[in-house]
């Protein structure tokens, strides 16, 4: 298993709506570590969970087919991580958070 790497403050993230974006391992966020939320990190992170779950290639196809069929908003993926940004980082995700 790969090592999950969070990158801030990641310049090409141009767009308002975009927090942050995921291309396992890496969690890449628009911000600085100081200003990404814990709630924008869980998110986040419940991809990586997701991609560690289905495989890397299993999960971006569903994902992109997710998107075509039913758009960003009610993809399944982007749903269940919704749902989660309440959950309070574990003191192992605020580490990785941290680093």
């Amino acid at each position: 298993m790969l090592k999950i790497r969070p990158v801030y403050r990641w310049l090409p993230l141009r767009w308002s709506w975009i927090g942050g974006i995921t291309i396992y391992p890496f969690i890449f966020f628009k911000r600085t570590k100081e200003e990404v939320t814990d709630r924008l990190f869980r998110h986040e992170l419940q991809h990586i969970y997701q991609v560690q779950e289905l495989g890397w290639f299993r999960f971006y196809l569903s994902y992109l087919w997710q998107n075509i069929r039913v758009g960003y908003k009610k993809n399944k993926y982007e749903v269940a991580a919704e749902l989660m940004e309440n959950t309070p980082l574990t003191a192992k995700e605020r580490a990785l958070k941290d680093s």
